[in-house]
C-alpha cells in the first residue's frame, strides 16, 4: 500500500536529526489539545511538504523517495540488479507490488517474477502516473473517521503553511491562501465548516506571540451569495467581489474561502451559436463567461485547495478534477487535499500491465494517511456495548431484544439540546425491511405506548429522495430505519 510506504519513511525522517518540525510536533503534544489522529496526519503532511518538497505522488514514487527494499539482498541476476540500481522507479514499483501481493492478491506473484526477471518491460514511471490519476500537481487525501476532527485538522494545516511561508515567502512548498470546498450546495454544509475553522485556536500549535500574529493574517470569506446577473463579462457576481476586496495584487495572503463544489463546477452561462460566430473568445474568456467565480479563484496565488468529505464529490469528481487541472495551468495551485472517512471507490479501478495482468484497487490510491474507525473507538469515540447472539439467523429475535432493551433504558432519555434518544436499524434488503422489520417495530412501538406514525421514520439513502426522512406510510425503497420515543428528530 502506498500509504504504508509513506508512513514508514515519514517516521524515519521524524526521528532523524534532519527533521525540522519535531519541536513543533512535540509542542503540540505537550499542549495536549489535539488528538493523536490529528497529530499523526500533521506529521505526514509536514513530511510531504518539507522532506518531499510538496511534489506530486507519482513523481515521488518514480524518484524512489519511499523505497526501503535493499536490492543487494534480493536473489537477482547481476544484470537485473544493475538495472534496478539505475531505475529507482522499478524498485519502487517492485516494493509496491510486493506489499499488495502479500496483503491482498497472491495472483500478482507472477507479475513480481516477471518484474524481477524482465524489469525493462515495465514503464514504471508511466504506471505511477496512471495509478495517481495522471495529475501534475500535489494531490493528497487524509482519511479520518467521523468525529476525528477533520475540520480542525484543515485549520491546523492552514496555520502551519502560513507559519512556514512567513519565513520563506517565495518557497513553493507552502501555501499562502486556502479554499475549502464543502460537500454539498447547501448553506447548512458551508457555514458549519467555516465556523469550525474559525474557532480553531492556533495556540494549540504555537506560542501566544506566534499564534496572535497568524490570527491577524487570516481573513475568512464564505462564498454563499447568489449571482446578480448571469450574462456579463464584468464582475457582477457578489462572491467574486468578496474575493476582489481581499486582493492586493498578487501579494494576497491569509485568505480563507469556504464554498461548495457546485459553485466552481457548474457552467452558469453559455453563448448561443450566433454569439459564437460573432465573437472569438480565448479559453480564459470562455471560462470567465461560463463561471466567473471559478475563473477568479483560479487566479489566487499560492492557493491550497481543501475538499471536505471528498467521497461525496465522486459524482462530480471528473468535473472537479478538470477545474483543478485548469487552475493548475495558471501556476497558482500549491496543493490539493481531500478529507474523508471512507477512502473507497464505488468500483475497483484496474490498470493493465505488460504481462496482461491488472492492478486492481478499490481504495483511492492517493490516500497518504489512514486512521481506521476501529482505532477511534475507545479513544475519541465512545466505546459501544456489543451484544452477541449465538444464532444470527434469528433476525427478528435480535431486533425484538435490541428494541425492547433500548426502550427500557432510553425511553425517557432527553439530552441537553432538547433531542431524544434514537435507535437505528440497518436492513440489507427491501424485502427484509417490509416483511420482517417494519411489522415488528410497529408492534413493539405500540406496546410501549408510542404512535408509530410519529416515532418510526424511514431514512432513504438512494434513488430520488437523496437521503431525506420519509414517512413510513410511503413505499419508497429504504435501507435504514430510525426509531425513537418522540417526533422531534431533525
Amino acid at each position: 500500500m502506498f500509504r504504508n510506504m509513506i508512513a514508514k519513511k515519514c517516521q524515519e525522517w521524524y526521528e532523524s536529526p534532519s527533521c525540522t518540525v519535531a519541536n513543533i510536533i512535540e509542542n503540540i503534544k505537550h499542549i495536549g489539545k489535539m488528538r493523536d489522529v490529528q497529530i499523526e496526519a500533521i506529521k505526514i503532511y509536514m513530511f510531504l511538504k518539507i522532506e518531499c518538497d510538496n511534489k506530486p505522488l507519482h513523481q515521488l514514487f518514480s524518484e524512489g523517495k519511499f523505497n526501503t527494499i535493499n536490492i543487494d539482498e534480493l536473489e537477482l541476476k547481476q544484470t537485473i540488479r544493475d538495472y534496478f540500481k539505475e531505475h529507482v522507479d522499478a524498485v519502487s514499483f517492485l516494493e509496491y507490488m510486493t506489499i499488495i501481493t502479500k496483503e491482498f492478491d497472491e495472483k500478482n506473484q507472477k507479475t513480481i517474477e516477471l518484474l524481477k526477471n524482465h524489469p525493462e518491460k515495465f514503464n514504471c514511471s508511466e504506471i505511477f502516473k496512471e495509478l495517481f490519476y495522471n495529475v501534475k500537481y500535489s494531490d493528497y487525501i487524509f482519511s479520518l473517521p467521523m468525529g476525528a476532527g477533520k475540520t480542525y485538522l484543515m485549520a491546523a494545516l492552514m496555520y502551519l503553511d502560513l507559519y512556514f511561508s512567513s519565513f520563506e515567502p517565495d518557497n513553493k512548498r507552502f501555501a499562502h491562501n486556502f479554499i475549502v470546498l464543502a460537500p454539498s450546495g447547501t448553506k447548512s454544509s458551508v457555514i458549519p465548516s467555516l465556523k469550525s475553522i474559525k474557532s480553531f485556536d492556533p495556540e494549540w500549535i504555537f506560542d501566544k506571540i506566534v499564534a496572535d500574529r497568524l490570527r491577524h493574517e487570516i481573513k475568512f470569506e464564505v462564498l454563499d451569495m447568489p449571482k446578480t446577473q448571469s450574462k456579463s463579462t464584468r464582475t457582477k457576481n457578489p462572491n467574486v467581489q468578496k474575493i476582489a476586496l481581499n486582493m492586493n495584487g498578487r501579494n494576497v495572503r491569509g485568505l480563507v474561502l469556504v464554498t461548495n463544489a457546485e459553485k466552481v463546477i457548474l457552467d452558469h452561462t453559455k453563448l448561443d451559436e450566433k454569439q459564437n460566430h460573432i465573437i472569438e473568445l480565448d479559453e480564459d474568456q470562455e471560462d470567465r463567461l461560463a463561471n466567473e467565480l471559478r475563473n477568479r479563484i483560479g487566479r489566487i496565488p499560492n492557493l491550497a485547495i481543501m475538499i471536505d468529505e471528498v467521497h461525496h464529490a465522486s459524482r462530480d469528481s471528473i468535473k472537479l478534477r478538470m477545474v483543478v487541472t485548469n487552475w493548475a495551468k495558471n501556476d497558482t495551485i500549491n496543493c490539493v487535499m481531500g478529507f474523508t472517512g471512507t477512502p473507497y471507490l464505488e468500483k475497483a479501478e484496474k490498470i493493465n500491465l505488460p504481462d496482461k495482468s491488472k492492478i486492481s484497487s478499490s481504495e483511492i490510491t492517493n490516500v497518504v494517511y489512514y486512521y481506521p474507525l476501529i482505532n477511534g473507538i475507545g479513544n475519541f469515540l465512545k466505546k459501544p456495548l456489543i451484544v452477541k447472539y449465538e444464532n444470527r439467523e434469528k433476525y427478528s429475535e435480535i431486533i425484538d431484544n435490541g428494541l425492547r432493551s433500548f426502550f427500557e433504558t432510553y425511553k425517557e432519555k432527553k439530552y441537553t439540546d432538547g433531542t431524544w434518544s434514537k435507535i437505528a436499524i440497518y436492513c440489507t434488503t427491501v424485502e427484509k425491511l417490509e416483511e420482517i422489520v417494519h411489522p415488528l417495530v410497529v408492534q413493539i412501538a405500540e406496546e410501549y405506548g408510542f404512535n408509530p406514525t410519529e416515532t418510526v421514520l424511514k431514512f432513504h439513502g438512494g434513488g430520488g429522495n437523496n437521503g431525506n426522512m420519509i414517512s413510513p406510510r410511503r413505499t419508497n425503497i429504504s435501507l435504514a430505519y430510525w426509531i425513537g420515543p418522540y417526533r422531534k428528530y431533525v
